[in-house]
């Protein structure tokens, strides 16, 4: 498959106008995930098509981590949680099934799973190259439409007010 057809394949490459995308710079995208593993569980995808964490440009990288807690904050406000797990599978040996870089972002709570580690396997045996697994329950298209809303209304409130100090 040459790099525009794998492009035009791509499941990750949204324009930050979708109506999957709650939350989007000029880097990067959020999104909701379809078969999320726990409540809250969301993609922080680079906007161009990047296959690895080494093919960031220095841009990329240096707004990486500032974007994804602005993702955490967004998440804290619709979700139940008491801490993250982040998580990127750099390479289909590291367990990546979708050829575009991202991160996971799993909010979690005590005892939401027997052993705090549990979330890895879930992932880990994903492998559907869909927006993640179909191996997991999947949100339908208007459920994961009503929880993107809510993500996005409080990504906008957010910034609103960040807009307001300043």
């Amino acid at each position: 498959m040459n790099k525009k057809q794998q492009i035009i394949e791509c499941p990750f490459c949204f324009d930050s106008d979708d109506p999957l995308v709650f939350c989007a710079d000029s880097y990067f995208r959020a999104i909701y995930n379809r078969a999320p593993i726990l409540p809250g569980h969301v993609l922080v995808v680079p906007a161009r098509h990047v296959t690895r964490f080494g093919d960031l440009s220095a841009p990329e990288l240096e707004n990486i981590m500032v974007f994804t807690r602005k993702v955490n904050q967004i998440i804290a406000r619709v979700f139940p949680l008491e801490g993250f797990n982040w998580t990127i599978q750099d390479g289909e040996p590291a367990g990546q099934t979708v050829e575009h870089l991202h991160v996971h972002v799993i909010p979690r709570v005590q005892g939401d799973l027997p052993d705090p580690g549990d979330w890895y396997p879930k992932l880990q045996n994903s492998q559907e190259k869909v927006i993640d697994s179909l191996s997991r329950p999947q949100h339908n298209e208007d459920e994961l439409l009503l929880i993107t809303e809510k993500l996005k209304a409080v990504a906008n409130s957010i910034e609103q007010t960040t807009n307001r100090k300043v």
